[in-house]
This record gives structure tokens, C-alpha cells and sequence, in this order.
């Protein structure tokens, strides 16, 4: 078992080692504060007179003004990488301390590894305290305010509180005082301004959204990529695509969960250029990751995130699904990219309408591929299938969702209704 010492330090390192990134990125930038203003320690530790010893703090920033020797402002993190809800008297400690050493000149903010109890909210907002939510594999988003992604109130709370809805980890998001911020300079700027001039932060979002793109446009960059290896025939090379784009492609034997227990297939990091795919259990399931991340690389996702990655679910998004978050949007771009890598446009009809001729499937008033729940309909259905994905080295469900999209498939199989996600997700695993 790890102790809570050592999973608080594995915490602290993390999100010391991502601030430290920021900073070097020129992320601190914001109002008058530039990046070589803002320095960053661990493990830092302050001498208290009422205790007459020193205090210890996990990460400190200490922001100056230009040519100041002294800190005008501190922001103090604690890190608390706990299964269940902090402790009242815990936050209660941590603000006293601050006030005994810092007086005014210092925010607190706790740093968590998963949601709190909505008690915390009122807690922290008692004590003017914010709440950063920290997972190392999330998506890291680069802020709205610099032009990327715009991210909507509710999918940072439900990073935060416990009863919001449940979305997929961002790498980085915060709370403090009635506001949700996606970026570490956001927060700054509200702990700031607020311990500049007493007014509280308002958040002003910008008008930045996901840019649309048609599945024709979408089509189009996969076309471009196949021309690039020019390829003619076959299972597509992904890794001959991944080196024309100077992509690293990396597998791992490793399995890996996000911490709502979902299979995390691979991810993708744009500053390095690099894709790391997990262990699957399927091979065709694996080619559809890998062609899934060269999307968001061809897609210019690098717009909106520094990483990514693909858990399970997001397979099943496409574009009837009600995207209740703009993350949604870049996903179903991928899974539409990927669609289109591996089953070539032209060639895949093409193959269709070979394998069609050849199990003698014809035209009838029924649709261009008809199947229902009768065995020579479905077994005729399913030799179709098979020999597309064996051709292609693409699963049956992936090329069954091309033939909706074409309206080729007149699909009467009984089917059951409100399937629950996990029943969705185990058709995926035996389907493919």
C-alpha cells in the first residue's frame, strides 16, 4: 500500500513540474506580471515568529514587481491527494498559517487529486481559499483567453464537486470565489486582482469556439495524408503515415484507467510530437487509436490542447450525440478522420460493391445492403463484413458506421432500446 505522504509528494511533483512548464512556456504572463517575475519553489519553507521555528509549504510562487527584492504577493499550494473529502479542520490549519506568516499578501489554494463534497465549495469560499483539481494525464487545454478552447462552467465544476456531471479530466482546472477558471493564469490574475484592490475577479470569456469543419473538408486531409505515402491498396501503413509527419509513434504494454475506471487506449502530446498507445485488446481497435490521434495532428488541434487522450467512450462520439462539452467536437473530428484514413473513400466503395457482387448481394426494393434478424439475410450481412475488415484490418463495427453514413445500409434487426453505456461499450469490444 502507498502511503499518503508518498502519494501527496508523487501530487506535489506533478504540479510543481507543470507550473514550472508554464512558466518556461510564457503562460504567467497576464496584467503586469511576466514570467521571470514569478518564481517557483517546493518544499519551500518561511520563518514563523508565533512558533518560532520554520513552516514548510508544498509549491509557493512568489510574484514581484520589477526590480523588487522582497515578494509583493504570495500564492501558497497544498497538496492533498486524497480518495475522500478534506477535512474542515485541515483547510482551517492551512489558513491560519497563512495569515500568521503572510498576513494579506498571500492566497491559499488547495491542490486535489479528485472531487470534493460539495461542503468543500462552501468551506473554501468561508475562508477565501480556491480549489485546484490536478490530474497528470488530462487534457492539458490551453486557455480560452489566448485564442484555444473555450471551456463552458460546467465541465470544470464537474472536475471539482462531487454531483456535477461527470466529464472527461482536464489536466488542470480551478475554483475561487463564485469563478471556474481552465488555466493557472487565469487563476493568478483572480487571486491578484482581488489582493490588489479588494474587488473580486469576473470571468469574461471570449467568444472562441471549436472550429467547425464539414466531414468533406474532413474526407479531403485524410486523402492529402494517404497521397503522402502514396498509398494504392490495402490496410493502410499508419506507421509509414506517422513518419511522413514526423510523428514518434510509441507502444506500450501497459494498461491504463482514468479515474472514472475507463480504459485509456493512447494520448497524444503536440509539443513533442509524439503518440503513445496503450496495451489493447484488439488489434483493429489499436489501428483506429493511432489513426484517431494522427487526426487531432492533421486536424491542428494543437489549437486548443497540449496533449490529449482517448479513453474508450470516445469512440462512440459522433455526430448525432448532443456534445454537451467543445472538447466533444474534437473528438468526433478524430473518430471522423480516422474513419476516412482507414477506409479510403474510393476504394472502399469500390471494395463494397466487389464483395457485394461476388456473395451475390443485389439490388432489391429492401436497399443497396439490406440485413434483419433472418439467418440468411444477416449471415450474408456478416460475410460482408468480415471480408471488408479482413481487407481493410478495420473492425466490423467501424465499417458498419461508414455504411450508415453513406445510407448504403437498410438495417431492420430488432435492436434493443436505452442500452446503458457499458452495454454499448462491450458490443464495441466483441464487435470488433
Amino acid at each position: 500500500m502507498v502511503s499518503s505522504i508518498k502519494k501527496g509528494d508523487k501530487l506535489e511533483d506533478q504540479f510543481y513540474e507543470y507550473l514550472i512548464a508554464q512558466q518556461e512556456r510564457g503562460d504567467f504572463v497576464y496584467g503586469t506580471h511576466a514570467p521571470e517575475l514569478c518564481k517557483i519553489y517546493k518544499k519551500k519553507k518561511y520563518y514563523c515568529g508565533q512558533r518560532k521555528n520554520d513552516v514548510e509549504f508544498d509549491v509557493v510562487i512568489e510574484i514581484y514587481r520589477q526590480g523588487a527584492l522582497i515578494p509583493q504577493f504570495y500564492v501558497i499550494f497544498e497538496c492533498k491527494n486524497h480518495s475522500r473529502a478534506i477535512q474542515e479542520e485541515k483547510v482551517t490549519d492551512f489558513s491560519h498559517k497563512l495569515q500568521r506568516l503572510f498576513a494579506h499578501a498571500a492566497k491559499g489554494v488547495l491542490v486535489i487529486s479528485s472531487r470534493l463534497q460539495s461542503g468543500a465549495q462552501n468551506i473554501a469560499k468561508s475562508e477565501k481559499m480556491g480549489i485546484v483539481k490536478f490530474t497528470a494525464q488530462g487534457l492539458d487545454v490551453i486557455a480560452e483567453r489566448k485564442g484555444g478552447m473555450p471551456l463552458e462552467k460546467g465541465l470544470i465544476a464537474a472536475q471539482i464537486f462531487k454531483g456535477e456531471q461527470t466529464a472527461k479530466a482536464l489536466k488542470f482546472s480551478a475554483y475561487y470565489n463564485n469563478h471556474f477558471f481552465g488555466s493557472v493564469d487565469q487563476l493568478l490574475l483572480a487571486l491578484d486582482t482581488e489582493h490588489e484592490n479588494g474587488t473580486s475577479y469576473s470571468n469574461k470569456h471570449t467568444s472562441n469556439s471549436i472550429s467547425f469543419i464539414s466531414d468533406r473538408d474532413i474526407q479531403h486531409a485524410a486523402d492529402i495524408v494517404l497521397e503522402q505515402i502514396n498509398y494504392q491498396e490495402g490496410p493502410v501503413d499508419l506507421e509509414h503515415i506517422c513518419s511522413s509527419l514526423s510523428i514518434k509513434l510509441h507502444f506500450s504494454n501497459q494498461i491504463e484507467h482514468d479515474e472514472e475506471g475507463n480504459s485509456v487506449l493512447g494520448s497524444a502530446n503536440f509539443d513533442l510530437k509524439t503518440i503513445s498507445i496503450n496495451a489493447h485488446e484488439n488489434k483493429h481497435r489499436e489501428r483506429f487509436t493511432i489513426a484517431h490521434e494522427i487526426g487531432h495532428f492533421c486536424m491542428r488541434h494543437d489549437r486548443y490542447l497540449r496533449s490529449e487522450n482517448i479513453a474508450e467512450q470516445d469512440l462512440l462520439i459522433n455526430g448525432d450525440c448532443k456534445r454537451s462539452f467543445s472538447y466533444e467536437s474534437l473528438e468526433y473530428q478524430a473518430n471522423i478522420f480516422a474513419s476516412y484514413l482507414l477506409l479510403p473513400h474510393d476504394l472502399f466503395n469500390f471494395k463494397v460493391a466487389l464483395f457485394r457482387e461476388s456473395l451475390g448481394i443485389k439490388n432489391t426494393s429492401h436497399g443497396y445492403i439490406y440485413v434483419d434478424n433472418q439467418t440468411c439475410n444477416f449471415t450474408l450481412y456478416n460475410e460482408l463484413l468480415t471480408r471488408l475488415s479482413l481487407h481493410f484490418e478495420v473492425s466490423k463495427l467501424a465499417i458498419e458506421v461508414r455504411f450508415k453514413k453513406l445510407g448504403m445500409l437498410n438495417d431492420k434487426r430488432r435492436q434493443i432500446n436505452n442500452l446503458s453505456i457499458s452495454h454499448i461499450l462491450a458490443n464495441v469490444r466483441s464487435y470488433n
